[in-house]
């Protein structure tokens, strides 16, 4: 993967980066050009691209978005050209958002040609996508270096994804997000193995272990389940299992009671991790895992079984099988999986989840120097 690292508010475009326009230079936004940056970022594409700009202002200010990583490519006359957005996220990763074509001419830029496709803007915007990733890279104000940095794209944002591969950014695969909504599974037939254990978290908690025992013991099913992985495997050693596990907890609302651990003669050897979204009236499956030495032997769809018939009110995976409250709303069941992982398509297919979008994954890890 690409290293990338700098540390200055300026950078200069080369004549390779520029093509034929001269006089551009790279800087982060400053405030008073944040309405024009908003509208490149979000606004060209609107009918109303002036409103557009305001309302991305407005939720940033709601979501407390860092504005000040926002970088742009600056012409004659301080015109803002393409945009890039960089807003870090938990386990240490960042989500980058670049500038699309424009539909019209943009202040002093002689054309909206400038702003459009082919080799110029590309590069221009893979110069300010490079730009916001070395920024975040270094450890400053108190924030750590990212370590990792992704976006999601649409399949029909084909600038976005030339600009991203030519900033170093690999695809891994395509996400299909997938959602079940309805009554719960029925439980796969047959005994589960006896020397297959299930605990939730909140078990773990009862028994009296604290947090660092518990993140260890999911860090270690998380390592087990990574080994010849199908899903995303690119993503393999660019962060520490511990700071994919932080990710995790920080997906919507975490609740020990739907977070659950598998084990094998008490090794840990997979997991089910479950979060709910509030605002989204739904529950997210975040992770669903195995180790090698437990696929194949149907505990995956008895485990995402039980997982749905314990959200949806009908039965819990505890021992007692104990009543519990309905979780999930109106939104159902969702998560996000790598179509080339053949064996996870068929499983949540049959277990009644349906494909509702498509993105496209790009990642760079990023690394000081």
């Amino acid at each position: 993967m690409s290293a990338i690292a700098g540390d200055s508010s300026v950078f200069g475009l080369d004549p390779d980066d520029s093509g034929a326009l001269g006089q551009i230079r790279l800087a982060r936004v400053e405030p008073a050009q944040r309405l024009d940056a908003a509208i490149r970022l979000v606004g060209d594409q609107s009918d109303d691209p002036y409103s557009a700009g305001q309302r991305f202002l407005e939720s940033a200010a709601q979501m407390r978005i860092d504005l000040t990583l926002m970088w742009a490519s600056v012409g004659p006359a301080a015109a803002v050209r393409q945009v890039a957005l960089a807003v870090p996220g938990s386990g240490r990763t960042v989500m980058l958002f670049v500038s699309g074509p424009a539909r019209r001419r943009r202040g002093a830029i002689a054309s909206v040609t400038e702003l459009g496709s082919g080799p110029g803007p590309t590069r221009e915007r893979a110069a300010v996508i490079r730009a916001a990733c070395a920024w975040v890279a270094i450890p400053r104000d108190g924030r750590p270096a990212s370590l990792l940095a992704q976006t999601l794209l649409e399949q029909k944002e084909k600038e976005a994804i030339v600009a991203f591969r030519a900033a170093g950014f690999i695809q891994v695969g395509d996400l299909a997000y997938m959602r079940r909504v309805g009554a719960a599974p029925n439980l796969p037939r047959g005994e589960m193995d006896p020397a297959v254990s299930l605990l939730s978290e909140a078990d773990l908690i009862a028994r009296g272990l604290a947090l660092p025992d518990r993140n260890a013991m999911f860090v270690a099913a998380l390592e087990r389940s990574y080994i010849d992985t199908k899903d995303c495997p690119e993503l393999c050693g660019l962060r520490t299992p511990a700071d994919v596990l932080d990710s995790h907890r920080l997906v919507g609302k975490h609740d020990p009671s739907l977070w659950w651990l598998v084990t094998e003669q008490g090794r840990p050897e997979g997991c089910l991790l479950l979060n709910v979204s509030p605002e989204h009236e739904s529950v997210e499956l975040v992770y669903l895992g195995l180790s090698p030495a437990l696929r194949g032997r149907g505990l995956g769809a008895r485990l995402l079984s039980l997982g749905l018939r314990h959200i949806l009110g009908f039965a819990t995976a505890t021992a007692d099988m104990s009543p519990v409250r309905r979780v999930v709303g109106t939104g159902g069941v969702t998560c996000a999986v790598d179509t080339r992982n053949t064996p996870a398509m068929k499983l949540y297919r049959a277990a009644g989840f349906q494909r509702f979008a498509l993105r496209v994954p790009m990642v760079l890890g990023l690394a000081t120097t």
